[in-house]
């Protein structure tokens, strides 16, 4: 299962080595993503005879939710709460019995207030948490629970409200109700983070790719008659970068080349907006010395963005901003609908090879982007994970790796405020979804891998198959953010580092994209 006994070591036939409690059946049987104890069925009453036969060492800290919130008890097994304590490193494993593991963002629930809070109002109907929630209960959510940045829709029946450093959660305790609709009602600070990756170039020695420059430029200059050197050919979840010019730091953000796609016979490369928009940021954000600095820096995503970055790949420079699917991104994560851009390339030859690593790749429909949840589907990302995660990959043609947990909903606030006269249709233009996901094993960091394609093996209606994308890497949620007030400064920081992973995030694809062919 991927489990690290305290004292004891691992190895790499799968033996361990010092002193781990004794087991009901053999390792074998917790190892890897999906965890099997040859039980028939999995209900609200013989759940703790399957927690029985976990390890000792993590099975208090896991428990069973009976599928009360859904649509459908025959389709949807339930859920297991994975809440690991302060000590341990287990690897939780994505199911057990085929109910998926959640591991939430650290809460209190009930939440703690100075009064009691008004009592729950009876459900009208209980809400589906695989379903797709409707505008009109998106609508009643963020009038209900005013201030409220956006939420977490989990499998387990946890709805987790995001919330900045203002809002006051002892108040919002005290005063509104710790239910809604059947969903146990929690508050967790804003901590979302982009999953790129923020490095400095040496400096000092020319670079491979600056010799390459230089060469090239001399031999340009020396005979009319040499190719220049282009681009060497790509491939699909290959590095790219975006570095600031005139960067004396020599920064550059990192994610990954997401698809090739193309429309009227141009192709163009996709990555994760905030890539570029950190780029953009970084060097007046560090430290954000007043409100003005901030809002100078926020003032140049206003720009041409090809004035201020370079996107690299390949040790070349690769190509240039095209358009991006964030009309007015901030400070990840505020305004960011998609958080998706297109690239051109400044030479068809070198993304002539590139190819997604999956055959016959298309775009799941919006109808299809909000019912896929409800089904037990295939989930994987197209990722060249021999090069990149060597024995812990997770094989794109094999059982997904990859499970779904719940859905993030995220209000716009570069709209105008919303108010509850507001039509629901009007709702659902200001607000913003992603899908939440789990990953075993997890990536060794979570950083580096913005732009990454997730896709599903999707049932057409004729009940024919095929391989459809659901949205792109974007973020990560650590499950070991402290709620408690008096933490702060650098045991904060440190907690933040080292938090576990909760869940990560893509969002959803925008149709304009879908207008686009995946080749």
């Amino acid at each position: 299962m991927g489990y690290k006994e305290a004292g004891a070591e691992k190895q790499e036939d799968g033996t361990v080595i010092g002193t781990v409690e004794a087991e009901a059946l053999p390792k074998s049987n917790f190892e890897g993503p999906h965890v099997t104890l040859n039980h028939t069925t999995i209900n609200d009453e013989d759940w703790k005879d399957v927690r029985d036969q976990l390890p000792e060492y993590w099975k208090w800290d896991i428990e069973y939710l009976a599928p009360v919130t859904f649509a459908s008890k025959s389709a949807n097994p339930g859920c297991w709460t994975y809440i690991p304590t302060e000590d341990s490193s287990i690897v939780a494993p994505l199911t057990i019995e085929g109910a998926p593991v959640v591991v939430p963002v650290e809460y209190r629930w009930p939440p703690v207030g100075g009064l009691n809070p008004p009592p729950n109002p009876p459900p009208s109907s209980p809400i589906d948490c695989t379903a797709k929630l409707g505008a009109d209960t998106i609508q009643d959510i963020f009038l209900t629970f005013d201030g409220i940045t956006g939420f977490y829709l989990l499998k387990n029946g946890l709805i987790q409200f995001v919330v900045s450093e203002e809002f006051d959660i002892e108040h919002a305790s005290s005063h509104l109700p710790h239910k809604y609709d059947g969903l146990r009602v929690c508050y967790v600070r804003q901590s979302m983070e982009p999953t790129m990756l923020a490095t400095v170039r040496p400096s000092g020695n020319t670079t491979l790719e600056e010799s390459s420059t230089k060469v090239g430029n001399q031999m340009s200059r020396a005979s009319s008659h040499t190719a220049p050197i282009t681009t060497q050919a790509l491939k699909i979840n290959d590095i790219i970068e975006a570095r600031p010019k005139h960067n004396f730091g020599r920064e550059k953000f990192q994610g990954k080349i997401g698809l090739k796609v193309a429309k009227e016979d141009q192709a163009f490369l996709v990555m994760s907006t905030h890539v570029i928009t950190e780029a953009i940021l970084g060097k007046h954000k560090r430290g954000w010395p007043s409100i003005f600095r901030r809002s100078e820096a926020v003032e140049k995503l206003k720009e041409n963005w090809n004035d201020h970055v370079e996107i690299w790949a390949g040790n070349s420079k690769v190509g240039t901003v095209e358009k991006s699917f964030d009309p007015a991104p901030q400070i990840y994560p505020e305004g960011f609908e998609h958080d998706i851009t297109l690239i051109r390339p400044k030479e068809a030859g070198s993304v002539q090879a590139l190819q997604p690593p999956i055959p016959k790749l298309e775009w799941l429909s919006s109808k299809e982007w909000h019912s896929f949840r409800q089904q037990v589907t295939a989930v994987k990302l197209l990722e060249d994970t021999d090069s990149l995660r060597a024995a812990k990959t997770i094989k794109t043609n094999l059982p997904s790796d990859v499970m779904i947990v719940g859905e993030g909903i995220f209000l716009n606030h570069a709209a105008s405020k919303p108010v509850r006269t507001h039509h629901p249709s009007v709702w659902e233009s200001m607000i913003f979804r992603a899908v939440l996901y789990r990953v075993y094993p997890d990536f060794d960091s979570p950083n580096g891998h913005s732009g990454t394609a997730l896709s599903t093996d999707d049932l057409r209606e004729d009940r024919t198959r095929r391989l459809a994308v659901i949205g792109f890497q974007s973020f990560v949620q650590r499950s070991g953010v402290p709620q408690y007030y008096e933490m702060e400064g650098a045991p904060l920081k440190q907690r933040l580092k080292t938090g576990r992973v909760a869940f990560y995030g893509a969002f959803q694809v925008p149709e304009a994209l879908k207008e686009f062919n995946i080749i």
